[in-house]
């Protein structure tokens, strides 16, 4: 499943109804005579990815348990908005918003909400997934939440991409990723651009492009050096 999620920024909320249900939203603004719909520019953008859910509780239930990687914001609550978009077309299947009992589908345009602008174009790589395009926070503490602990750089590629990695990873036993050039990868990684001037930058449109397309034709493995048993071998 392919989705975004926005949470309201309370420096932005004017009428205070960051937690609020979705008919008391909607009384605030009336009694405020403000149109009924959902102000988009409330909210920022604080996830875009792919999940492994199949259900809109089952996002509630990852974003609340298990925060993914690229994940910037609180855990999900009353008054946030899941987005879902087909994955194959990028066809949007409509916004939801997060109800004090389940989920209420919604007018909400995502344009006009707002999003850092230190974001990072970058192509993620998790373990038993294939790769998607998402964005991070180019900061120190952003990159680690996206490894999951301190992170290292790599550089398998002819380019200036690079992978970022967990430096820890064999140590304590990540799940395999993928193998580039023999090279065993573990753990949660992404794939960003570096300078050489000790700044990175986002994948251009090819990168991006090369990089999906590359490990979208990965094969699975069943073993590499006999102490792992599961990860993607590019061809």
């Amino acid at each position: 499943m392919k989705i975004r999620i926005f949470q309201i920024n309370t420096d932005r909320d004017t009428l205070g109804v960051k937690f609020s249900g979705l008919q008391e939203t909607q009384n605030i603004q009336r009694s405020n005579e403000r149109s009924t719909r959902i102000d988009p520019t409330f909210y920022d953008e604080v996830y875009s990815g792919e999940v492994d859910c199949k259900s809109l509780e089952d996002v509630f239930s990852l974003f609340n348990v298990s925060h993914p990687p690229f994940f910037r914001g609180h855990s999900l609550s009353v008054s946030d908005i899941v987005e879902i978009t087909e994955n194959k077309n990028n066809y949007l299947l409509g916004a939801f918003f997060c109800d004090n009992i389940g989920f209420e589908i919604i007018e909400f345009d995502s344009s006009k909400a707002v999003k850092p602008d230190n974001l990072l174009r970058v192509v993620a790589l998790e373990p038993g997934k294939l790769p998607y395009e998402t964005e991070v926070v180019d900061n120190f503490r952003a990159f680690q939440q996206a490894v999951c602990g301190y992170f290292e750089v790599a550089y398998p590629f002819e380019d200036d991409a690079v992978i970022i990695v967990n430096e820890d990873g064999y140590l304590i036993e990540m799940e395999p990723t993928c193998v580039i050039n023999g090279n065993l990868y573990v753990g949660p990684a992404f794939i960003v651009r570096n300078g050489g001037d000790g700044n990175f930058y986002s994948l251009t449109d090819s990168q991006v492009q090369k990089h999906l397309n590359t490990f979208q034709k990965a094969v699975m493995i069943d073993d590499f050096d006999n102490d792992m048993d599961f990860g993607i071998q590019l061809q």
